[in-house]
């Protein structure tokens, strides 16, 4: 019989609402003033995350210098690691949050150049890659990771973030000094930062399309995060950034075939799963019903089982009433081939009680976007710790790999490979879109690429004012917001005049150096962290994107059907009802979205009152004159969280 838990019950039932311990941190200050650093600085930071480090914290304090770190081991080789780690004379001091998936080839490439390894674990790789390279050192690590390493020798402090953004870290820039952490608690905790508000950024999440754009600033006007793909140096002169990956930069590559290109990354697939199964304790995955969970899934499922000790525990959300549900009947033939897979099916059905412990973990955020964006992370991640899985993948970064209509309609105009439309056309219509519909995105899309750059900057600017006006869906603007709005579509109007002449590689690589992809990590990262999960994404892996925006732009177009190369890359893989499934909305679909999000409301309706006094610098709400539909249920409900999350903390004017 099947393993799935019939379980298809409400949350309630399956998840526990405590909060559990989470995923690793790091913490530092250094004083470049040459002030003594207090080890109780260093030890109020970790203490601050001290969820996030539930095998010990621990705080390496020498002079001017404290570095933290809390620990949660996932990986075997993480049972023989302790940080801070040092060199041998300890002139180097590395804490790193993260794993490194590129082991085989890093370490063969370190021995080769004479390194001594004197353990397996991945931040001694780090270390000895940074005691190698020095600040070219990003380069050569491919994985999901932060870290900084103290150089007494040069003084300085050289930390990086991964390609795709899937660790963070905030860091404050002082008078004489220079502070970093996991967590915007961790740099609060040590007292010396005033917590005064970042008026853009309350604008980034009333106007959500241009939520993930700033890909520095935070709520806190002097709390600052490191873009994806860059590196950071600090010194007693000051702190320097810079991007040291851009997947736009690198050679095309080509294919006699669309099944060749096909193979080839299928293969590059693998390598992105395999290295993400290292794990001491049972593996979980998102399981959606999707191309690109469900690909996952089905691969560990045909060729990695014997890499698991324990059965693949898989997590699905499906609406209440199944026989509509449009994901049910895929997901079902994926868990029904195969009686190792352990599947939990989770429905609709929430309790009062997890709704509050949702609002209760999206107001103790960071910062307020888990509200409006982490529903679904907060309830996949919460099963997945109620099963024991310290590890869960998903199929993030899956939908940025290939383009969707209008990605493949600007493709084709840009490369003036106009012999693709009518494929492009006929997959639009085959997953559900009217002919009439598809015809006239075309053609407004045909004209906008026709046109001149003076008329498309005038339609630009008349649709961005029109914008401004119109406001949102149950609220209007104060100048405030329309002026900091004003500036935002101006900047954007700039950057899409400069973006036109590039070619579909350059175009491609912005999906992933934009902040697109790194925002999602951000949020549904902390979520996952929260629930003790370490959230491992294979289509995130930084080969996956390289390979992905350097094949021919062919192989990207949504044309007979969209993710075409997947599908074929996925042939003998995946059961015929993902393979060639047409429905390609989101899982798990408006509907289940709008049930929650009405549950919520109706177990706190205050988080829809409009009488929001702290919101009035931004906002003026506007009575609805009959039944609120789902737009405003939908802005109602952000704003309110926003108030509330707004309310819980003592901010200073911005």
């Amino acid at each position: 019989m099947r393993r799935m838990s019939e379980s298809i019950t409400p949350f309630s039932k399956n998840l526990s609402h405590e909060v559990v311990s989470a995923m690793s941190a790091i913490a530092g200050v250094v004083q470049f003033d040459g002030a003594p650093v207090e080890a109780a600085a260093v030890e109020k930071m970790t203490t601050a995350m001290a969820l996030r480090g539930p095998d010990g914290c621990a705080q390496r304090v020498e002079g001017s210098v404290g570095l933290g770190h809390c620990m949660l081991r996932t990986t075997p080789e993480s049972l023989h690691e302790s940080q801070p780690l040092t060199n041998e004379d300890g002139s180097l001091v590395l804490v790193m949050d993260g794993r490194v998936d590129n082991r085989e080839d890093l370490t063969r490439e370190l021995m080769w150049r004479g390194v001594v390894l004197h353990g397996d674990t991945d931040a001694e790789l780090v270390l000895r890659a940074y005691e190698t390279w020095g600040e070219e050192c990003p380069h050569w690590i491919i994985g999901e990771f932060v870290f900084f390493v103290w150089d007494s020798r040069r003084r300085q402090l050289f930390g990086a973030r991964d390609a795709a953004g899937a660790r963070h870290f905030y860091y404050h820039e002082g008078a004489g000094w220079f502070a970093f952490a996991s967590e915007i608690k961790g740099l609060l905790a040590l007292g010396r930062i005033d917590a005064r508000l970042n008026d853009s950024r309350v604008v980034d999440f009333i106007a959500p399309e241009f939520d993930r754009d700033d890909e520095i600033g935070t709520f806190y006007c002097n709390i600052k995060r490191l873009p994806a793909g860059h590196a950071i140096k600090v010194a007693a002169e000051g702190a320097v950034s810079w991007r040291y990956w851009d997947p736009g930069n690198l050679p095309a590559v080509s294919f006699a075939s669309l099944d060749e290109c096909a193979e080839a990354f299928l293969e590059q697939l693998r390598v992105a799963v395999k290295c993400r199964l290292r794990s001491i304790g049972p593996i979980g995955a998102a399981l959606s019903g999707g191309l690109d969970s469900t690909s996952i899934v089905s691969l560990i499922s045909k060729e990695f089982r014997g890499r698991l000790s324990e059965p693949l525990r898989t997590f699905s959300l499906i609406r209440d009433d199944r026989e509509n549900c449009l994901d049910w009947p895929c997901i079902r033939s994926v868990i029904e081939r195969d009686d190792w897979i352990d599947a939990e099916i989770l429905t609709s059905s929430l309790s009062g009680e997890t709704c509050r412990a949702f609002l209760a973990a999206g107001c103790a955020a960071d910062e307020p976007f888990a509200l409006t964006h982490g529903l679904v992370a907060h309830l996949i991640y919460g099963a997945a710790s109620a099963k024991g899985c310290r590890v869960a993948l998903d199929g993030m970064a899956g939908d940025l790999l290939f383009y969707g209509y209008e990605g493949s309609l600007n493709a084709v105009l840009r490369e003036r490979s106009f012999g693709s439309l009518p494929a492009i056309f006929r997959a639009h219509v085959r997953h559900g879109v009217s002919r009439v519909s598809a015809l006239r995105q075309a053609a407004r899309q045909g004209l906008a690429a026709l046109a001149p750059e003076y008329v498309r900057n005038i339609h630009r600017e008349s649709r961005d004012q029109r914008a401004l006006l119109r406001g949102g869906a149950a609220c209007s603007y104060t100048e405030v917001t329309r002026g900091a709005l004003a500036t935002k579509y101006a900047l954007r109007r700039e950057a899409a005049a400069k973006a036109r002449n590039r070619g579909d590689q350059a175009h491609h690589a912005r999906y992933f150096t934009s902040g697109l992809l790194s925002f999602a990590h951000e949020v549904y990262g902390e979520i996952a962290f929260s629930k003790g999960v370490e959230p491992r994404s294979p289509f995130s892996d930084r080969r996956m994107i390289e390979f992905a925006v350097r094949m021919p732009v062919e192989s990207k177009l949504y044309a007979e059907w969209y993710k075409r190369l997947l599908r074929r890359s996925m042939d003998s893989i995946l059961p015929e009802e993902v393979l060639w499934r047409r429905s390609i909305n989101g899982n798990p679909g408006w509907k289940f979205h709008h049930t929650l999000f009405q549950k919520m409301v109706d177990v706190y309706p205050q988080i829809c009152d409009l009488r929001r006094d702290n919101l009035a610098r931004w906002v003026s709400f506007v009575e609805s004159a009959g039944s609120v539909d789902d737009e405003q249920l939908l802005e109602r409900f952000g704003l309110g969280a926003l108030s509330v999350w707004l309310t819980e903390r003592e901010f200073r004017g911005g």
